[in-house]
């Protein structure tokens, strides 16, 4: 209880400083006629994020004085001043001016199935989970775990063209992040010779995946496709993402999609990534 209290208490600090480090989000954020403190506020999104409540149950099962509709309105405002999609990209870049190497660094790719109950965008079928709808959480993190990148599609895209809008994304917005000498690992669904291009064109490193074999039978392509024993230590890092995904799961509001716009439910997801880096740099 004293841990989760004491991540509550830094994860609203931060998007504090965020806010009144804003000019325009200051002034909209810090009313004077404000009833309730942002503090408060925010420990009942907190809360939401951890128990998977609804901003209804939330009020009749946690004691809360503030009325629903209130914390609610409250988060759809941090949602379109894209406080915390924006706080958890600062949040990044100051991690990677401090962690991130000029030699060799290592990044993991991967995406986690999330069923899907509300949802009306970003929604589409999967054959891991037949007749029914589904999102996608894409990550990219470094061997600690740490969300370098994450963001929600539909479940029917595939894993490379995924990768492929993710690498737009960096691009924008986390530009410290490429270097010629990074390794990205990955499974064999991102063994994409579009995707050895991209890399190549944005100097971000060189992609590290498992072959895939079901289309060659020539025997010289065959053996060109087998990994080095140096590769194949590498690769046993992906564990780290599956762990990742689900560490994101524990979070019970993104183990199941309730929201009905992915706007909604990308803050929750990012809050999430906030929390993570969070707990992460206290460690290492």
């Amino acid at each position: 209880m004293r841990k989760c209290q004491k991540n509550k208490f830094k994860l609203i600090k931060s998007i504090k400083e965020y806010i009144n480090s804003n000019i325009k989000l200051k002034s909209l954020f810090n009313h004077p006629n404000r009833k309730y403190k942002i503090d408060t506020l925010l420990k009942y999104i907190f809360q939401i994020l951890l128990t998977g409540l609804s901003f209804r149950k939330i009020q009749e099962l946690s004691n809360c004085k503030i009325h629903w509709n209130t914390i609610y309105k409250f988060f759809i405002k941090l949602q379109k001043t894209n406080v915390i999609t924006l706080n958890y990209y600062d949040l990044v870049k100051k991690y990677n001016k401090k962690n991130l190497t000029k030699s060799t660094n290592v990044l993991i790719t991967d995406t986690t199935i999330i069923l899907n109950k509300l949802g009306i965008d970003k929604v589409g079928f999967n054959p891991q989970i037949p007749k029914h709808k589904g999102s996608k959480i894409s990550l990219i993190t470094d061997s600690l775990g740490i969300p370098i990148n994450s963001n929600i599609f539909s479940a029917n895209i595939y894993d490379s063209k995924i990768l492929n809008i993710q690498l737009d994304d960096i691009i924008k917005n986390n530009k410290e992040i490429l270097n010629n000498n990074n390794i990205l690992l990955g499974d064999s669904g991102y063994d994409s010779n579009e995707i050895r291009n991209k890399l190549k064109e944005i100097n971000f490193g060189r992609l590290l995946v498992p072959r895939n074999k079901r289309n060659t039978k020539n025997k010289n392509k065959l053996d060109s496709y087998k990994l080095l024993s140096v590769e194949k230590k590498l690769l046993k890092l992906r564990i780290n993402i599956e762990h990742k995904n689900a560490h994101l799961k524990q979070y019970r509001r993104l183990s199941i999609r309730y929201d009905k716009y992915y706007c909604n439910y990308l803050v929750f997801l990012h809050l999430a990534c906030i929390d993570i880096i969070l707990k992460r740099i206290n460690k290492y």
